[in-house]
């Protein structure tokens, strides 16, 4: 999948926009739309994993989380504490538990945040224009492109790798 994004000059176009994509085929859980604070999207899709930046946070927290783990826990291994005996296993328990710990406490902290992926929207996105993004199989990425350019032809649409889902 690849995730398209692009800016709509107002509402009514990202509506606009959004029928031709529904009519096409794509499915309402693969579009999402975000605007300003106080602006009306009744119908239009939320703005979906991207809101937020829980996933990049959590990723990181992973990483972090058992690279610490398993360093206290070789760590451990070659300093018993208190003359008990550390072996291969307790170095994988602990850098599974440093990775959970490290991937629950950065993502709650990240989901408190505005996502970072759509820094460089935002900018516009409070100028009133609304962000609209779609995820299309990467084969279909040229016919969907010409989709969108139908309703504007001068509009500048990036492509971004989407998040993966957090449940496969």
């Amino acid at each position: 999948m690849k995730r398209l994004c692009f800016l709509s000059p107002d509402v009514a176009h990202a509506r606009k926009v959004v029928a031709d994509l529904k009519s096409d085929g794509i499915a309402d859980k693969h579009i999402y739309a975000i605007a300003k604070s106080g602006t009306p999207l009744e119908d239009l899709p939320d703005g979906g994993p991207d809101t937020d930046d829980f996933l990049p946070a959590f990723e990181r927290g992973v990483a972090l989380g058992g690279a610490t783990g398993a360093f206290l826990g070789l760590l451990a291994m070659v300093f018993p504490p208190a003359g008990i005996v550390v072996g291969g296993g307790a170095v994988l328990l602990i850098g599974a538990m440093g990775a959970s710990v490290g991937g629950l406490l950065t993502g709650m902290a990240g989901a408190s945040f505005h996502s970072s992926r759509l820094a460089t929207f935002e900018r516009q996105i409070e100028q009133g224009k609304v962000l609209v993004m779609v995820d299309v199989p990467k084969d279909r990425v040229d016919h969907v492109n010409q989709l969108i350019k139908r309703q504007d032809p001068e509009v500048e649409i990036e492509g971004i790798e989407p998040p993966p889902p957090i449940l496969p």
